[in-house]
């Protein structure tokens, strides 16, 4: 009996110590912030502040001679008990539900914003003027026909870029990584639409000219060998590549360009790239959001408020929009961990997303909803899921209508040492029936001009010829 009293009363004893020195600390906010739990501890004047770029000891925040009454009781020590970030990041923006979703808030407060790293925004361009994106954009390049801004005359691209890194302190929005940078790639014409060929030239671009992200809101229902050469290029650059994961999911798939309902969508379904499915505001599958073996994480994608052309918002729902918030979450990840691989990226975004659904992975979420407090505050993990999908998606139906392609072009990629002479009928060359209207070197591809209605006569003989890697139709592909 006596021994249980005395364990009691240190018990007591220890709490009470604890409570009375917790009670005579005083911390001051590191300025700026308004970050929860975020804060320094007050250094005296003789202590040694540690030389570390993400925590800011370097001065003391209330000097010996500022103590009053109110505030006499300060301790000095000379130790940091929760680190702060080297610079200020506040915001004045509200947080919306679908940054509240992935916690936001709590990854920022790991300080990491996405500070050096590009985001390639491969869509319909992005509002060079905008307030709210204008401080995070770099030089970006247009790869349709006749028009040479990436300036987007469309509003789609925008929306996207919003969400992955509108600026903070505007008062408009802000995205999931306000301080990344933003390439503005457009390939997508003023109706949403444009040519695979087209979409792995800006690919190609924008990784040979510093993108770590790829942001992909856009697709076709067509496996096309050109844009997965693409992303198989930017994978083996060092980039992430991210994509909407289709918008075919419910009764209206026809009116989103399928044949069929949850029809695979194409760069989503490639082995090489992280497929978004979308979610809602409470966390369940949004309606229109594709199921599939290939869909890897899940997103909010249900009336996202972002950036519009004239400095404008509105408010857009779709796998393109659950598809941004995966890439500003990589954007996240990458300027807290520089040193990380791709594939480093994508398994901590994999295995730190909350688990939705069914237990583990499932066909509509995944492996859960994206967490930026959990990719961000937790240990690397590395591992990779014993049930991980890296296979394509399954294979199509026989009697599955071929997707739109431009008439009178066909996309090539030859064997090493092989040119279109050694392939094509010398009758058609000499009458300039068939010419190379354009190649992206690094990804052997070449785009060929035929006579319109002679695109499927031409690829046979091509692949005929067994010199040719692959030979197809330049598809339509379109905003998700």
């Amino acid at each position: 009996m006596i021994q249980k009293l005395t364990v009691a009363l240190s018990l007591i004893l220890l709490l009470s110590l604890i409570w009375l020195v917790t009670s005579f600390i005083n911390v001051q906010a590191a300025p700026g912030h308004i970050i929860k739990d975020d804060f320094a501890v007050v250094l005296s004047p003789q202590s040694t502040t540690l030389d570390s770029p993400d925590m800011q000891t370097d001065q003391v925040l209330i000097g010996q001679t500022d103590i009053t009454a109110t505030n006499s009781y300060a301790l000095y020590f000379p130790i940091v008990f929760n680190r702060f970030c080297a610079t200020s990041f506040d915001y004045n923006e509200i947080i919306r539900y679908n940054l509240d979703k992935i916690n936001a808030e709590a990854g920022w407060a790991s300080c990491a914003h996405g500070e050096g790293v590009v985001v390639a925004v491969v869509d319909t361009g992005i509002d060079l003027d905008h307030p709210d994106l204008q401080a995070n954009l770099i030089s970006g390049q247009s790869f349709v026909a006749g028009i040479s801004s990436p300036d987007d005359d469309a509003g789609h691209g925008t929306h996207v870029a919003g969400m992955v890194a509108g600026v903070s302190n505007n008062g408009g929005i802000i995205g999931v990584a306000p301080r990344a940078s933003l390439m503005p790639i457009k390939v997508l014409d003023s109706q949403g639409s444009g040519w695979t060929y087209d979409i792995a030239n800006g690919i190609e671009w924008a990784v040979d000219n510093g993108a770590g992200v790829i942001n992909l809101s856009l697709g076709g229902v067509d496996k096309s060998s050109t844009l997965e050469a693409a992303v198989n290029y930017a994978t083996n650059q060092g980039a992430l590549v991210v994509a909407a994961g289709g918008n075919c999911g419910d009764a209206l798939y026809i009116l989103n360009g399928c044949d069929y309902q949850d029809q695979p969508a194409y760069p989503a379904a490639f082995p090489n790239v992280m497929a978004v499915a979308s979610t809602d505001s409470s966390d369940n599958q949004s309606s229109f959001s594709n199921e599939g073996s290939y869909i890897e994480v899940a997103a909010p994608g249900s009336y996202i408020y972002s950036t519009y052309p004239s400095g404008s918002y509105t408010t857009m729902s779709g796998t393109s929009m659950a598809s941004p918030h995966v890439a500003g979450l990589a954007a996240l990840i990458w300027s807290q961990n520089p040193s990380w691989t791709n594939q480093e990226v994508r398994a901590q975004i994999r295995n730190t997303a909350q688990d939705l659904g069914s237990s583990g992975w499932d066909s509509k979420f995944g492996y859960g909803r994206i967490d930026a407090d959990a990719a961000l505050n937790s240990q690397q993990t590395t591992a990779t899921p014993a049930d991980f999908n890296t296979e394509f998606a399954a294979a199509a139906p026989a009697d599955e209508a071929e997707a739109p392609y431009m008439p009178g072009e066909i996309l090539l990629k030859l064997r090493s040492g092989v040119t279109v002479k050694h392939v094509l009928d010398p009758a058609r060359l000499a009458q300039n029936e068939v010419k190379v209207a354009g190649t992206i070197d690094p990804l052997g591809v070449m785009k060929l001009t035929v006579p319109a209605g002679q695109e499927q006569e031409v690829i046979t003989e091509l692949l005929n010829s067994g010199e040719v890697v692959f030979a197809e139709p330049n598809y339509i592909v379109t905003v998700r």
